[in-house]
């Protein structure tokens, strides 16, 4: 694992407390690749890096709960399969991507230094599906040079969610055709510039 600060300087990270800037040496050569492939003044911007398995438990049980809230009726299986819809079950032997520094949550920023839109007109969860219909023609086109430079480096994207990516842990492994996942569960803390990569 190493330091996304140190090793990937061309690309912007999230500023909030909760990002955790470590990946797989490997990822972060291939989203250094990623940055040289966008248009002069662009600029990819990791949103979600790695993630210690005790906080991808907290986000799917929140969301699990706050589904159970919404839809009282549903049953655990349906709210299992809803929750797995966008979040990576804690509690299957494959681990989730971003437990493995294997997977990253990406956006773009713009020349002007700006957020690119690519989401419009939709907000949340509704604007999720990478090849969702009905985008203004700028969220269009933003995803597509996202998706376009991020899959040419090497990444498989998970369909539900245009931002995330991965390579290396079982969902890769899944979309790609590969027999295994390269990458395993990971414990942090690392350290700056941190360990082999294993």
């Amino acid at each position: 694992m190493v330091d996304l600060r140190l090793v990937c300087p061309q690309i912007a990270l999230r500023d909030e407390k909760k990002l955790v800037p470590f990946l797989r040496a490997g990822v972060t050569q291939m989203l250094n690749e990623a940055a040289s492939r966008l248009p002069d003044g662009w600029q990819l911007k990791v949103l979600s890096a790695w993630r210690a398995l005790q906080d991808q438990k907290e986000i799917y049980d929140h969301y699990y709960e706050q589904l159970r809230a919404d839809h009282p009726n549903w049953n655990r299986a349906t709210l299992r399969r809803q929750t797995n819809h966008f979040f990576a079950p804690y509690d299957q032997p494959a681990p989730p991507g971003h437990c493995t520094g294997g997977a990253v949550d990406v956006g773009l920023i713009k020349p002007d230094g700006t957020d690119a839109d690519l989401r419009s007109p939709f907000e949340g969860w509704k604007a999720a599906y990478t090849y969702r219909a009905g985008l203004a023609p700028e969220a269009h086109f933003n995803r597509h040079l996202l998706l376009r430079v991020m899959t040419e480096a090497g990444f498989s994207n998970c369909r539900d969610e245009f931002w995330h990516f991965s390579y290396g842990d079982s969902a890769w492994a899944v979309r790609i055709g590969a027999p295994l996942a390269i990458y395993g569960l990971v414990e942090g803390p690392f350290a700056a510039l941190g360990e082999n990569e294993g």
